[in-house]
């Protein structure tokens, strides 16, 4: 006999025999049993989870003479024939190639015609949701009214490409993809079956590289047993599929868990010398991290579909880890998977990246922080006395705040103590921002102590200084200094300072007045002693036609609006 692949001698023939769909091989039981047959169904799912098996087997059982319950004898000529593919009643057709309204009109005129053997006509269309926009239109009718002998089954990987009126028209059933748990037993029933032994691990190892598909895994053990027909092992399934070793990805979660740099750079450049790709590495890491943070999360591994031995070293690793020190790593090795594709330097950017991991602290609970901080308030509370009473100084007192009468907008600089109501001239005066205090009790803000002033300042000394506050200004607030540089000093009326601007630059003028509490709290800094600004406009003719368009009613309530000015 030729040989055949294990997928296609291992097909199921029976409703039991599929495996992982039991929801839906139920349901077609039931409905077989009870007579309740739709007129179309269409079976969803990713591939190599059974539709096309499912649809066959639905196909014999309808038209089998000698059906035992719901599921087909597989010894009459109906079901021989469904199975060489050789039935005249049962007509697969492939949709990728099949897609034109002409096929489809020739598939109406054909379902009128009678089954020539069974009782059912079946017409199982695969990838159906390749046909055209025109060539699902041409179906409807017959879709929806079938003949009583014919029965449609869809199948399809891509079901949110079908229209919802061919949606409405059939029973959805949705194949899930496999556990790799069942996968695994399966390929293990049939190494038991061939003779050929099978490493537990091995299999685990097949089972998750296909991805919830059986006949990937199937095909994939065909590819081993060709490599080692005696036994199928990890080390051969490694070999064959250019696996990395999962003990490299032990081995590294082990070295980020100690902060090695150095060791996780080893490991990288182990595995890229054995021949593995750096893509392949990181999305063996990818499973590894959830493996990890499932058993964290679940506080065990028994749930996990890995190999019995892997699960007592994951239960160990993730006992190193908190459940937030593995969301970082996760994301942050999701997102290396993502950029892999497109980078120049995969290997530099998975070295960055586990790095960088391994350096990254580990995350302490906010709790756990402040019962450290709590146990540490005695000592540090005797710490501070001890050292108060050596420098023979009191406590220090909470710092107090400055009343809302006297706060400015701009720091200003606070005296530690006011002098007698005796001090001679020249003298500091008293404190503006805050009262009277003791020389042992701080002052309220760390502010600089401004020069000492030299008596009454004088019109003269504020003009010489003048160009420095300017500059202060500009630096701490640019808009305001460029508005002061318009202002020439106009006189000082005891701490009154009056600023002169030209006719045309009232604006600059009502900018500096309404900010004139910056401009103060810098003078009071600088020179130390407190003006207050007082900002006019300079009398001069206005310009020309100015005086005419200031008296048009309209123009002036539009800048009393907007608070504007002609320019």
């Amino acid at each position: 006999m030729a040989y055949q692949v294990t997928a296609r001698k291992w097909r199921p023939r029976r409703f039991d025999q599929v495996i992982g769909q039991e929801h839906i091989t139920t349901t077609l039981k039931n409905a077989l049993l009870s007579g309740r047959i739709a007129q179309c169904y269409l079976f969803c799912g990713s591939r190599g989870v059974g539709k096309t098996t499912t649809a066959r087997i639905l196909a014999k059982a309808l038209n089998c003479a000698r059906r035992d319950g719901a599921d087909p004898c597989n010894q009459c000529s109906s079901c021989r024939s469904i199975a060489e593919g050789t039935s005249m009643d049962v007509l697969e057709i492939d949709g990728a190639s099949n897609n034109s309204v002409n096929d489809v009109r020739e598939l109406r005129e054909v379902v009128r015609y009678a089954s020539t053997e069974g009782s059912h006509k079946i017409y199982i269309i695969d990838e159906v949701h390749m046909l055209s926009m025109p060539a699902f239109n041409a179906l409807l009718k017959t879709l929806e009214e079938p003949p009583p002998h014919v029965v449609f089954v869809f199948a399809t990987t891509e079901v949110q490409q079908v229209p919802d009126t061919i949606l409405s028209r059939c029973q959805r059933f949705n194949f899930r993809r496999i556990p790799a748990g069942q996968i695994a037993r399966h390929l293990q029933a049939i190494a038991l079956a061939e003779g050929i032994g099978a490493e537990e691990e091995a299999l685990f190892l097949l089972a998750g590289r296909a991805d919830g598909s059986l006949r990937d895994a199937e095909s994939l053990f065909d590819q081993v047993v060709s490599f080692d027909q005696e036994r199928v092992s990890s080390a051969g399934v490694h070999q064959v599929l250019g696996l990395v070793d999962r003990s490299a990805h032990f081995e590294l979660i082990g070295a980020l868990a100690a902060a090695d740099a150095s060791r996780v750079l080893d490991l990288i450049a182990a595995v890229i010398d054995e021949g593995g790709e750096v893509e392949e590495f990181t999305q063996g890491l990818v499973e590894h991290l959830r493996h990890l943070l499932f058993a964290k999360v679940q506080g065990g591994a028994d749930a996990l579909d890995v190999a019995e031995a892997d699960r007592a070293r994951y239960e160990q690793l993730a006992g190193l880890f908190a459940e937030e020190d593995l969301l970082r790593m996760m994301r942050a090795v999701l997102d290396l998977a993502g950029e892999l594709p497109h980078s120049l330097q995969p290997r530099f950017r998975a070295e960055l990246v586990l790095v960088r991991l391994a350096r990254m602290g580990r995350a302490v609970e906010v709790g756990q922080l402040l019962a450290r901080l709590k146990a540490l308030e005695p000592g540090l509370g005797e710490a501070g006395r001890s050292a108060a009473q050596a420098k023979g100084s009191a406590p220090v007192a909470p710092a107090r705040s400055i009343p809302p009468a006297t706060a400015i907008p701009t720091p200003v600089p606070t005296r530690s103590a006011s002098p007698s109501p005796a001090a001679p001239a020249g003298s500091a005066g008293p404190s503006v921002l805050s009262p009277r205090k003791s020389a042992a009790e701080p002052a309220p803000l760390a502010l600089p102590t401004p020069p000492p002033a030299g008596g009454e300042l004088s019109l003269a000394q504020l003009e010489t200084d003048w160009e420095g506050l300017v500059q202060e200004v500009r630096r701490s607030q640019p808009p305001l200094g460029i508005f002061l540089q318009g202002a020439t000093l106009g006189g000082l009326e005891g701490r009154v300072l009056r600023l002169s601007f030209a006719p045309e630059d009232s604006f600059a003028c009502k900018q500096v007045e309404k900010n004139s509490e910056v401009v103060e709290a810098l003078g009071v800094q600088r020179w130390g002693q407190p003006l207050r600004l007082k900002c006019v406009l300079r009398e001069g003719p206005p310009p020309a036609g100015q005086e005419t368009r200031q008296a048009d009613p309209t123009l002036k309530s539009v800048l009393d609006a907007f608070d504007g000015e002609l320019v």
